[in-house]
């Protein structure tokens, strides 16, 4: 008897835990989509004539992402940061999503959103259906990103042509769909207090497939 209220104690909590992230993570979109709204109606000139802005945007991007491990477990502080992350997020994609609407429409923004949502709900599905250990792909998966900051890096200063764009944009669904699963899979293993930073994942998974799905999109548009 006593071992099956610790059973049913148990999975109380780990729905509890799946909840919060699940409902941090329709936060971060939410979130998301507002800074995408106040960049594309009040801010897009402002970046058009101080481009530079974007990179310092990057750059608190950055910072607070790399110190996650620090503020992810102390309330406020990390209700705060995570929306104060997703919130530039959508700020700095506005340059993109305006490059888009002008190549070829809002119907091509929408498409890419509804890819997205395609894209990453099926890996999702995968990553908490299978059977399947996903953890082997880790090493592959980070080593896979660390190439692909590599390769954009280089790309700055040697600008490529369309064929490698869609080349690299494919790559790059491959892979954030792969993290999308494996990230899926990993819940299960989250301490119960860890709600922020696995939604914080799930975020990043779902966001940069929207990034490169778009970008495909776009080279595809421009053959």
């Amino acid at each position: 008897m006593f071992g099956n209220e610790n059973v049913q104690e148990v999975k109380a909590v780990k729905a509890g835990f799946y909840s919060k992230v699940f409902t941090f993570f329709g936060l971060a979109i939410l979130s998301s989509a507002f800074g995408a709204y106040l960049g594309m109606t009040y801010l897009l000139q402002f970046f058009t004539a101080n481009p530079a802005t974007i990179y310092l945007l990057f750059i608190v991007e950055l910072a607070i992402i790399f110190t996650s491990k620090m503020w992810s477990q102390k309330q406020p502080l990390n209700y705060v940061l995570f929306l104060i992350f997703t919130l530039i997020t959508g700020i700095t994609i506005v340059p993109l999503l305006a490059y888009a609407a002008v190549s070829g429409g809002a119907d091509l923004v929408v498409k890419a959103l509804l890819a997205t949502g395609l894209m990453f709900g099926a890996s999702a599905l995968f990553g908490a259906t299978t059977k399947i250990n996903l953890s082997g792909l880790r090493g592959f998966l980070m080593m896979s990103l660390i190439g692909m900051i590599v390769v954009s890096i280089i790309g700055i200063f040697i600008p490529w042509g369309n064929t490698f764009e869609m080349i690299f944009s494919g790559f790059g669904i491959i892979i954030f769909s792969g993290y999308a699963m494996y990230d899926i899979q990993k819940l299960k293993d989250y301490p119960e207090n860890a709600y922020i930073d696995a939604a914080l994942q799930l975020y990043l998974d779902i966001f940069n497939l929207f990034i490169f799905i778009l970008r495909l999109i776009l080279a595809l548009n421009r053959n």
